[in-house]
C-alpha cells in the first residue's frame, strides 16, 4: 500500500474514533442539555469534519443523492429560520445541534461507509450504555439523584433512572436505539459467537435500563421498534426456506415471550414501576396542555413559525392555570417543530423522512430478501446495521409523540448516525464507477466547511459559556464577587448572551443589598440596571429577564417603568400565579413608597 493510502487509512480510523468520542462525551455531559456541555463534542466533530480533507478523493460506496438533497434543504431551512429568530442566543442550541448532526450524518454517509467501523462505534456505545444503566440502577435503588460527576446535576425524578442524562426519558431515547442495534448485530452480523454473546448481554442490559427509566413513551417506542425488527427479520427468513423460517421463528417467538414475561415480572414486582405503568393517564392532562399551547403558537405564524426557542414564550402565554411550571418543551417533537418553524418545516421534514425510509427499505430488500434468495447466506453486518437503523427510526416516530428527544443534542447526534446509515448502506453496486463524481466532491466539501464552521464557533463561544456556567454556580452559592468576575470575563468574548448580563446584575444586586443605607443601595442598584436592560433587549419576550428588571426599577422607585415591564411580562405570561403575586407586590410598593422604604430600612437593620 502506498504511503498516501496508509495515511488516508489512518485519517479515516482517527476520524471514526473521534466520532465515537464525540457521541460518548456528549452523553456523559448530561446529553449536552446546556450549550456549555455540548460545545466540547461539537469541537471534536469539527476535527472529524476537517480530517476528511485527507479523504477527499478516497473512493467509497455512494449514498442516495435524494437523501443528501432532502437533508440539505430541510436543515438549511431550519438553520436560516433559527438565525432570524427573535432571540439569537436562545436559538443557538438548535443551530449548533444541527451543524453537529450534519457532520455526523455526512461523515457516516460519505466517508465512514464500511460496516466494520460503524459496528465498532455502536459496540463502544453499548459499553457506554452499560455505564448509563449502572448509574441508573443506583439512582433507582436510592432515589437520591446520584450523579457520578460532581458538577453535573439532574432534575429531581425520584427513583427513575436517567444515567448520565438529566431526564429519564432521554436515557430511554438513547437506550432504545443502542439496544436495538445490539440485538440486530447479535441476530444478523458476521461477528464471532463469543462476541455476539457479549453484545447480546449489553443489549439486554439496555432494555433493562429502559424499564428502570419508568418512561412510558420509552416502553411504547422500544416495543414498536422490536416489532418492526421482528417483522423485517421474518421477511428475510421466509426467503431462506420454510424449514429454517419456522424453526427460527418459533425460537424467536419463545425468546420474545420469555423476555416480555421477565419485563412484566420486573415491573409487577416493583411498586414504583407498576404504579407508573398503571397510571398512564395521570400525566395526560399536562401533555394535552402543552400540546394545546403548541397548536396556539402555530396559529400565530402558521407558515414559518415563531422562531427557534420561542415555545418557552408562547407556552407561557397559552398555558392553562394548572400548568404553572415553565413549559420549555411541547413534549411532542412534531408539534414543537411546526410551532417554531411552521408548516414549511413540517413538509420538509416529511420529505427528509420519506426519502430516508424509502432508501432504507430499498437497501433492506437488496441486503435481505434478495441477497438471501440468491446466495442463501443469512448473515451480513451491513444488513444488521440497516435493520437497526430502520427499527430506530420506528422507535423515534413513536417516542417523539410524547417527548422531546430531538431537542437533546446527544440524541440528535445519535439519530444523525442512524440516518447516515439509511442514506448509505455501505455496499457498492457492481456498476458503480470507482471515481467519485463531482456531486460527491461537493458534499464532502460541505462536510469540511461545516467542520470548519464548528471549529471557529466552538473556539469563539466556549470561553464565554465556561465563564457563564461559573458565574451561575458562583451566584447560586452566594459568592457575588466571583460571579461578577466570571460574568465580566465572559462578556469580553460574547456580548449576545443575556444570561451573562443577568448573572452580572444579580451578583451586583446581592452586593447592593448588603449596603447600610437606602441611598447607597439605590446608587448601587442603578449600576445593575444597565445589565438587566441589555439582557431584556437581547431576549425581550422572556420573563426570566423582565421580572428582575421590573423589580429593580421598583427598588429605584421608577414605578412607571416597572409597570411598563410588568405589562410586557403579563402579556407573555397571563396565567402565572407566581407573576401575579409579584405584580401585586409591585402595586403595593407603588401605592405606598414610604412604607416600602421603611420596611427596607427595617430589614437592613435586622440583618446580621
Amino acid at each position: 500500500m502506498k504511503a498516501g493510502g496508509v495515511f488516508s487509512r489512518w485519517a479515516e480510523i482517527s476520524a471514526a474514533v473521534l466520532l465515537f468520542a464525540a457521541l460518548g462525551l456528549i452523553q456523559v455531559l448530561i446529553g449536552g442539555a446546556r450549550l456549555i456541555y455540548s460545545l466540547p463534542s461539537y469541537g471534536i466533530l469539527a476535527v472529524v469534519g476537517l480530517l476528511t480533507v485527507f479523504l477527499f478523493a478516497r473512493p467509497k460506496p455512494r449514498p442516495a443523492q435524494i437523501c443528501l438533497i432532502s437533508s440539505a434543504i430541510f436543515f438549511a431551512y431550519i438553520i436560516v429560520r433559527a438565525i432570524f429568530s427573535p432571540a439569537a442566543y436562545i436559538a443557538r442550541p438548535d443551530v449548533y445541534s444541527i451543524a453537529g448532526g450534519l457532520v455526523v450524518y455526512w461523515f457516516v454517509s460519505l466517508v465512514c461507509t464500511n460496516a466494520k467501523p460503524r459496528a465498532w462505534i455502536l459496540i463502544g456505545l453499548l459499553i457506554l450504555a452499560l455505564a448509563h444503566v449502572l448509574v441508573g440502577a443506583i439512582q433507582f435503588r436510592d432515589g437520591n439523584n446520584f450523579m457520578p460527576i460532581s458538577f453535573l446535576q439532574r432534575f429531581d425524578y425520584g427513583r427513575r433512572a436517567s444515567g448520565f442524562y438529566v431526564c429519564p426519558n432521554h436515557l430511554a431515547g438513547a437506550l432504545e436505539v443502542i439496544g436495538l442495534f445490539g440485538a440486530s448485530l447479535v441476530c444478523w452480523s458476521r461477528f464471532p459467537r463469543w462476541s455476539k454473546l457479549l453484545i447480546g448481554y449489553a443489549a439486554a442490559v439496555c432494555y433493562f435500563g429502559i424499564l428502570l427509566t419508568g418512561s412510558r413513551g420509552g416502553y411504547a417506542s422500544a416495543t414498536v421498534s422490536l416489532l418492526v425488527f421482528a417483522i423485517l427479520s421474518l421477511l428475510i427468513l421466509r426467503r431462506a426456506g420454510a424449514r429454517l423460517f419456522f424453526s427460527i421463528a418459533a425460537a424467536g417467538a419463545v425468546a420474545a415471550i420469555v423476555a416480555a414475561g421477565l419485563a412484566m415480572l420486573v415491573v409487577k414486582k416493583n411498586d414504583y414501576l407498576a404504579n407508573r405503568t398503571q397510571n398512564v393517564l395521570d400525566t395526560a392532562p399536562i401533555r394535552l396542555d402543552l400540546w394545546h399551547a403548541a397548536v396556539e403558537e402555530w396559529k400565530t405564524a402558521p407558515l414559518l413559525g415563531t422562531g427557534a426557542g420561542t415555545y418557552l414564550y408562547y407556552g407561557r402565554m397559552f398555558r392553562t392555570p394548572r400548568m404553572q411550571q415553565d413549559p420549555i418543551y411541547a413534549h411532542n417533537d412534531y408539534l414543537h417543530l411546526v410551532a417554531e418553524y411552521g408548516v414549511v418545516a413540517g413538509a420538509l421534514f416529511l420529505l427528509f423522512l420519506g426519502t430516508h425510509v424509502y432508501n432504507g427499505w430499498k437497501n433492506f430488500l437488496r441486503l435481505g430478501p434478495k441477497r438471501v434468495a440468491i446466495s442463501n447466506d443469512l448473515l451480513s453486518t451491513s444488513l444488521a446495521l440497516n435493520l437497526g437503523a430502520i427499527g430506530s427510526v420506528a422507535a423515534y416516530l413513536v417516542h417523539s409523540f410524547v417527548d422531546f428527544n430531538l431537542h437533546i443534542p446527544a440524541n440528535v447526534l445519535l439519530l444523525a448516525f442512524v440516518f447516515g446509515i439509511l442514506a448509505n448502506a455501505g455496499v457498492a453496486r457492481g456498476s458503480e464507477d470507482p471515481v467519485a463524481p463531482l456531486s460527491i466532491w461537493l458534499w464532502r466539501g460541505l462536510l469540511i466547511a461545516t467542520g470548519a464552521f464548528l471549529a471557529i464557533q466552538c473556539f469563539r463561544l466556549l470561553p464565554a459559556e465556561y465563564f457563564a456556567e461559573h458565574a451561575r454556580t458562583a451566584q447560586r452559592n452566594n459568592h457575588p464577587e466571583d460571579a461578577i468576575r466570571f460574568a465580566t470575563r465572559g462578556l469580553k468574548t460574547d456580548k449576545q448572551n443575556p444570561f451573562l448580563y443577568q448573572y452580572l446584575a444579580s451578583a451586583k444586586l446581592t452586593r447592593c443589598d448588603s449596603l447600610a443605607t437606602i441611598s447607597d443601595r439605590k446608587s448601587c442598584y442603578a449600576e445593575a440596571v444597565g445589565a438587566l436592560e441589555t439582557a431584556h433587549a437581547l431576549a425581550p419576550f422572556d420573563r426570566t429577564f423582565q421580572v428582575p428588571l421590573a423589580l429593580t426599577y421598583d427598588a429605584l422607585e421608577r414605578f412607571p417603568e416597572a409597570e411598563w415591564i410588568f405589562d410586557e411580562a403579563r402579556h407573555w405570561d397571563p396565567k402565572s400565579v407566581y407573576l401575579d403575586q409579584i405584580y401585586k407586590f409591585h402595586l403595593s410598593r407603588w401605592r405606598n413608597p414610604d412604607i416600602a422604604r421603611e420596611n427596607a430600612e427595617a430589614d437592613q437593620t435586622e440583618s446580621p
